[in-house]
C-alpha cells in the first residue's frame, strides 16, 4: 500500500541536510516537484530495466538494490541502503533506466526527486555536483567491494564481511536486528540459504557472534575482521 504526501513540509530539513550546500532557493527549486510515498515491506520501488525518472532519498526505512535473476530465490543483492541515503544517482550521468531493482526490507517512507531537476541543479551549483560524483563514487566502490568478495572469498569470509559491512555502513552499532531474511542473506553473499545457516551457525559457535530472537550482536570484532580477510 503506498500513500502519497504532497505539499507536506513536516521534516523537510532533515531532507534538507542531504542537499545542504543548496540555498533556499535552489532547494526549494528541486523540490517543486517532490513527493513522499510510503512502502510496506517487500513493495517493489523500482524495476529493473523501467525509466528512472525519479532520486530515491530514503527518510526511513531501508532498501535493498539487487539484480534479478530468472529464478526469485537467485536474484544478487547489491547493496542495502538505510535513512538519508540517496538511490539512483547513476542515472543522472549514464543510463536513463535502472540497472537493478528496488524493494523495501521494512515499511519505508522515501522522498523522490525528479531527475531532470537534479541535473539541472548540477548545472547551476559546481560544490552541489561534486557532493553527487562523490555518492555516486561511493556506491561505486562498494559495487566493487562486493564483487570481489563473492568471486575471491570462501563462504564463512563472505559471511564476515557482510555482517562487518552491515554494523559498520548501514546500521551503525556492533548490535543491530537483522532485517535480512535467511534467504536474502544468501543472496547478499551469492551462497545457498543452506549454507548461509549453516556458516553464521558456525560463527556463533565460535562466539564471535551473537543471535538472540533476530538481533545480531559482533562480540569479538577482531576475529570477524580476521575471517573476512582471509575467508
Amino acid at each position: 500500500m503506498k500513500e502519497h504526501f504532497l505539499n507536506e513540509t513536516e521534516d523537510s530539513e532533515r531532507i534538507a541536510k542531504c542537499f545542504e550546500i543548496l540555498t533556499d532557493e535552489q532547494f526549494n527549486e528541486i523540490s517543486k516537484n517532490r513527493v513522499r510515498i510510503k512502502y510496506n515491506k517487500k513493495e517493489i520501488i523500482a524495476k529493473q530495466g523501467s525509466f528512472a525518472t525519479h532520486i530515491i532519498f530514503i527518510k526511513s526505512g531501508y532498501l535493498k538494490l539487487y539484480i534479478e535473476s530468472e529464478s526469485d530465490d537467485k536474484d544478487l543483492i547489491i547493496n542495502i541502503f538505510g535513512p538519508n541515503q540517496l538511490i539512483g544517482l547513476s542515472s543522472l550521468f549514464e543510463s536513463n533506466t535502472y540497472q537493478y531493482s528496488i524493494s523495501a526490507l521494512v515499511q519505508s517512507e522515501l522522498c523522490l526527486f525528479e531527475v531532470n531537476d537534479i541535473k539541472e541543479m548540477i548545472g547551476q551549483n559546481a560544490d552541489f555536483a561534486l557532493r553527487i560524483l562523490k555518492r555516486s563514487h561511493k556506491s561505486t566502490i562498494h559495487a566493487y567491494n562486493q564483487m570481489f568478495n563473492l568471486t575471491h572469498k570462501q563462504l564463512n569470509g563472505r559471511i564476515a564481511s557482510a555482517f562487518l559491512y552491515l554494523s559498520r555502513n548501514v546500521f551503525n552499532s556492533p548490535k543491530f536486528k537483522m532485517i535480512l531474511s535467511r534467504s536474502e542473506l544468501a543472496n547478499f553473499t551469492a551462497m545457498s540459504t543452506m549454507s548461509a545457516v549453516r556458516t553464521i551457525n558456525e560463527l556463533k559457535r565460535q562466539g564471535v557472534i551473537t543471535d538472540e530472537s533476530g538481533v545480531i550482536e559482533i562480540v569479538d570484532f577482531d576475529a570477524l575482521e580476521r575471517i573476512s580477510k582471509f575467508g
